[in-house]
């Protein structure tokens, strides 16, 4: 009788084939991130797949100023796999070898605290627009009622000048071309953006696989909230995904009930929980810090940017 042994292999020993294969294209778990961040950003990749026979179990992470993250720059990633006792043999590998990873695993329990990420389910845009609040139908219909114009564009210049400004005026670093570059040079992406006349005035960059719409990063000009421009995005975005096939919109990262939580919670979403050990609530330096930079010249930002975004994983 024939014994099957454990399989392991770490970074550039896997195939990044199988490797997607086996998450099934899943977006923030495939191969392709170890050539984006380590592209982008030099950190030190650690992947690693373990396999017995047809079960497996692995994990995707880099080291970083705040040690071993699964992922850095997304929301959440963490462990994948199809047996839950080669999970189990996996942690217990990496402890043997002295890896402690922050796996930032999304859990399938609907969260009341702490950082959540809103997952809506479309099965329609019909039956989308019926599960949502007669409030937010009417904020959408008001989106409508301007000359606002909906594109689907290749070229990441507009959405980057508007991203920038919105991480300038956040009082936080914003990411690299060179990384929006190499998301869109490895990854399925989409960029949506809205236009008043021929100003652009509000742009998402995403992320797909075969079910699911992630949005990275998404910013309207402030002075057109009154105009709903921000609706406007969403609901042709939306649109856009329903057309496609697609099943799930992911809405990124919130902390419950602050920010931009409530306005994700009017697409009613199931709000998961993420399983991390690293605190992004902002400290007294952090502040300061975050204040002095919103009053940064633009161009000054952006030059920055770069050299700090790697250490803010």
């Amino acid at each position: 009788m024939k014994i099957e042994q454990v399989n392991i292999k770490i970074n550039n020993q896997i195939d990044k084939n199988i490797w997607n294969s086996l998450v099934n294209d899943k977006i923030f778990f495939r191969f392709e991130w170890f050539y984006i961040i380590q592209d982008s950003y030099q950190l030190k990749p650690y992947f690693i797949l373990m396999q017995k026979g047809d079960n497996f179990a692995l994990i995707a992470s880099f080291k970083t100023t705040k040690g071993y993250i699964s992922l850095p720059f997304v929301s959440y990633s963490g462990y994948f796999f199809n047996d839950k006792e080669m999970a189990k043999e996996l942690k217990k590998y990496l402890i043997k070898e002295g890896v402690e990873i922050d796996s930032r695993d999304l859990l399938k329990i609907e969260a009341k605290e702490g950082y959540v990420n809103p997952i809506v389910t479309i099965n329609s845009f019909e039956e989308f627009w019926k599960n949502i609040s007669s409030n937010t139908r009417n904020q959408f219909k008001k989106s409508q009622k301007n000359s606002f114009i909906f594109e689907k564009e290749e070229n990441i210049e507009n959405f980057y000048k508007l991203y920038s400004l919105g991480m300038r005026n956040l009082g936080t670093p914003a990411h690299s071309k060179k990384y929006f570059n190499k998301l869109m040079e490895y990854l399925p992406y989409c960029i949506f953006t809205i236009y008043d006349n021929d100003n652009a005035i509000g742009s998402m960059f995403c992320l797909k696989d075969n079910e699911t719409l992630a949005v990275l990063y998404a910013y309207t000009l402030p002075s057109y909230s009154k105009q709903y421009a921000n609706y406007f995005l969403y609901l042709n975005a939306i649109k856009w995904l329903s057309n496609q096939g697609l099943k799930y919109l992911d809405m990124g990262r919130s902390t419950y009930n602050e920010g931009t939580y409530h306005f994700k919670k009017k697409f009613k979403p199931t709000f998961y929980a993420i399983n991390s050990k690293i605190n992004y609530n902002k400290n007294a330096k952090l502040l300061l810090a975050s204040k002095i930079w919103k009053r940064l010249p633009l161009s000054v930002a952006n030059l920055i940017s770069p050299k700090i975004r790697k250490y803010l994983p």
